[in-house]
């Protein structure tokens, strides 16, 4: 992370989202500040994942704001929030906890799987920790170290509506089989077995009128925000595919660069299709791309077209 010293954060990484900035250039930021919030819902704030100055902000058409460059400092300063107990607090104790520290956004909601708002009533919130798309990473990895702060997140999850932990047969990390606060379902069987919105509609199909919340998680184990009072938004990013010299995690932060990411991994720089994220649900991408919101992988595959038809 050190060798890092400019982070982009792209709105379009959360969907449904019409980004309003909270910053302008050259403005000062502390990791936890919000960067941006949701025009429709300003209460939503969106975190910077690092401390340090608003280089640029990049518009599109009509004005669309892009990206927000953060150039981060030397020594990281995070914004304060305070340690709390999520066990003693309260659904609005939580939610604002949340809202303060630009985390809210990460929370989905079903039907339409968009960003969530604070007003949304979900009937039940629901975890999947089976990833077992085609070379996705495997969360009981990145689980290793940040046990208590998952349980921590599972605890808070739980404090604003029935918690539901999917699990896959062959998991046996004891955060996952043993969490506490939620109910825990083990699933068997090929993809997308553990697609949440399978998973919802085998334990609490959404009927006409009702809301469910997913959380991917990565996002969970930010439980560390109560723990800490602080937002830190590291995780363990999946290296993956043909393409590259051999499968391999490292840690990252969202708005990191992708050539930092994979630098020394690939196998060959020309004829191969980057991904950000999964090779069914990710998109395509260049060396000069970031890490998104929600990846939790970077997938190197051959482009194919080195081949004369």
């Amino acid at each position: 992370l050190g060798r890092c010293r400019e982070y982009v954060v792209c709105p379009d990484s959360f969907a449904g989202v019409i980004p309003k900035l909270a910053v302008r250039e050259g403005d000062r930021v502390e990791a936890g500040d919000a960067l941006f919030v949701n025009k429709n819902c300003p209460e939503v704030g969106f975190a910077s994942p690092v401390s340090g100055t608003v280089n640029t902000i990049e518009r599109g058409e009509r004005r669309k704001i892009v990206a927000i460059r953060v150039k981060a400092d030397e020594e990281q300063c995070f914004r304060d929030f305070g340690r709390k107990d999520v066990a003693a607090m309260s659904a609005e104790e939580v939610k604002s906890a949340l809202l303060e520290a630009g985390l809210f956004g990460y929370i989905y909601q079903l039907p339409y799987a968009v960003s969530t708002v604070p007003t949304s009533t979900p009937k039940a919130i629901f975890v999947s920790a089976l990833r077992d798309m085609p070379l996705e990473g495997n969360f009981e990895f990145e689980l290793v170290g940040n046990e208590r702060d998952f349980q921590t997140g599972l605890t808070a999850l739980s404090r604003m509506a029935k918690t539901y932990l999917g699990i896959g047969k062959g998991q046996t990390a004891a955060a996952l089989v043993g969490a506490k606060d939620v109910e825990v379902t083990v699933f068997d069987g090929p993809c997308p077995a553990g697609n949440v919105g399978v998973q919802v509609n085998h334990l609490s199909p959404v009927n006409k009128g009702e809301v469910v919340w997913t959380v991917d998680p990565t996002f969970v184990i930010f439980g560390r925000l109560f723990n800490t009072g602080h937002v830190d938004l590291r995780r363990a990013i999946a290296l993956g595919g043909s393409e590259m010299r051999e499968p391999a995690y490292v840690e990252a932060l969202m708005g990191m660069p992708i050539s930092l990411i994979v630098d020394g991994a690939l196998k060959r720089e020309e004829g191969v299709r980057i991904i950000n994220g999964n090779q069914l649900t990710g998109h395509k991408s260049t060396l000069e791309d970031y890490i998104g919101a929600h990846t939790s992988e970077v997938t190197a595959i051959p482009e194919g077209d080195d081949n004369n038809e």
